[in-house]
């Protein structure tokens, strides 16, 4: 007998609330035991930040190992003090002390999805970092 499980994407939970764009939580409800795995969804111009959150704000992780790998689109990355540009089936590993931040600065939407380590507080392991990304003035 094989051992599997599919989810659909209607059934994968959005985390966003009534925020634009999604963050589709796969790991939990695949019930993943190792690997936590999500998908972004930025329209143009949206920032990967908590809703509610200044679009400035980064953070690091203190053990969570990341990779950004993106499905569609472009998405900036703002990775310590340097700052990438990855399109579509581009990857990076971000180590957990590099403070990260991405966004959308395309005129398209855009998708990466997120692979860690799965641990049990993946909050706990979060560290934010304000005024992170410098915003241009409007």
């Amino acid at each position: 007998m094989s051992d599997y499980t599919i989810i659909r994407r209607a059934d994968a939970p959005d985390y966003t609330g009534d925020a634009p764009g999604a963050f589709l939580g796969y790991g939990r409800t695949l019930e993943l035991e190792q690997i936590a795995l999500n998908v972004r969804v930025l329209a143009p111009g949206m920032a990967h930040v908590p809703p509610g959150t200044d679009e400035s704000w980064g953070h690091r992780h203190e053990i969570q190992e990341e990779v950004y790998f993106v499905v569609y689109g472009e998405v900036t990355a703002k990775l310590g003090e340097d700052v990438v540009t990855l399109g579509p089936l581009d990857a990076v590993r971000i180590a957990p002390s590099t403070v990260r931040a991405a966004r959308n600065e395309a005129s398209e939407e855009a998708a990466f999805l997120m692979c860690s380590v799965k641990i049990e507080d993946a909050m706990a392991d979060s560290q934010p970092q304000e005024n992170f990304w410098e915003l241009p003035a409007d």
